[in-house]
């Protein structure tokens, strides 16, 4: 091997590990975005009531444990954030990546596009009467989901240049293995049964809301739960002519069934503040999207998955 050589595959290697500077401001972006909500549940946790008109909610044991989830779960996506934005994180398993990055989609898409939106147009719209909160003040739930949508937006441009950065290169565009195929497509195919059953319940209930913000956040709920299904239904069937559309829809909306859902049916089966019980036809939406986002995140899985080279 030549100096030459030797020079241009250390220099090859450098550029395989080093880190995307713009991916690296993204991830400290997303950071930041977790600073107001950390603060808030510490202050709560250490016995301050800012921001909460009834101190009783506090005291609640299920909130109580809710609050310490909470600040576990933004205490994850800050661990995620630096593995997208430093050198190490290109040395993880992939499963350490890709799958708290799939749940932090399911959380975090809602968030952009439907939950800080209604927030912020109730807000607007609605008399002040109206929205106001019988447990928390005003501005908490605006502050709280606009810095969601911040980790949100930051965090997952960061994971689309990481994934691009450490997988497109060698990434095999065939179709899914034939000893995989009758399993995917039964998976895909259940899969958008409970998509299309949890997409319906999720229409229906916004109708029998009879408020029009209310029915638009139920609406997109339900066009992530369909675009999920169609995504991974054309993954499945082969190669796909639009093959990344179908892999952003199949992630974001399999990812957004089952985390989201999986997160209200627990707020609910704990019995806490946030919980749905008494709503029968969101119960039924829950455990359509829990079940139906899983199996449609397998079956995608299954289609994508292909050997890559350094991995």
């Amino acid at each position: 091997m030549t100096a030459s050589e030797t020079t241009s595959g250390t220099t090859a290697g450098q550029a395989d590990t080093a880190p995307d500077g713009v991916r690296r401001v993204l991830g400290w972006a997303a950071i930041a975005g977790t600073v107001p909500y950390l603060a808030l549940k510490a202050l709560w946790l250490s016995g301050s009531t800012v921001g909460v008109r009834d101190p009783a909610l506090l005291h609640d044991p299920s909130m109580v444990v809710l609050n310490v989830v909470t600040v576990a779960m933004d205490l994850a996506v800050i661990a995620l954030a630096l593995a997208l934005a430093m050198r190490w994180g290109r040395r993880l398993p992939a499963v350490a990546i890709l799958l708290p990055a799939w749940v932090g989609t399911g959380f975090l898409l809602p968030m952009v596009v439907a939950i800080l939106p209604a927030t912020l147009l109730s807000a607007l719209t609605s008399p002040p009467a109206a929205t106001q909160d019988a447990l928390l003040e005003g501005w908490v739930r605006p502050m709280v989901y606009g810095g969601f949508a911040w980790q949100g937006v930051f965090l997952l441009i960061a994971f689309v240049r990481y994934a691009r950065d450490r997988w497109s290169p060698g990434v095999e565009h065939g179709e899914v293995a034939a000893a995989q195929a009758p399993l995917a497509r039964s998976l895909a195919g259940g899969g958008a049964v409970l998509a299309g059953l949890g997409a319906s319940l999720h229409l229906l209930n916004g109708a029998r809301s009879g408020e029009v913000i209310g029915m638009g956040v139920e609406t997109i709920f339900a066009g992530l739960a369909v675009a999920g299904a169609v995504g991974v239904l054309a993954l499945v069937r082969g190669p796909a002519r639009r093959r990344r559309l179908a892999t952003l829809a199949a992630w974001t909306g399999s990812a957004a069934m089952f985390s989201w859902e999986l997160w209200t049916a627990v707020t609910t089966m704990g019995a806490t503040a946030l919980s749905a019980a008494g709503a029968p036809l969101m119960g039924m939406a829950q455990l359509a999207g829990l079940l139906g986002g899983f199996a449609l995140a397998v079956a995608g899985l299954l289609a994508l998955a292909r050997p890559v080279s350094g991995e």
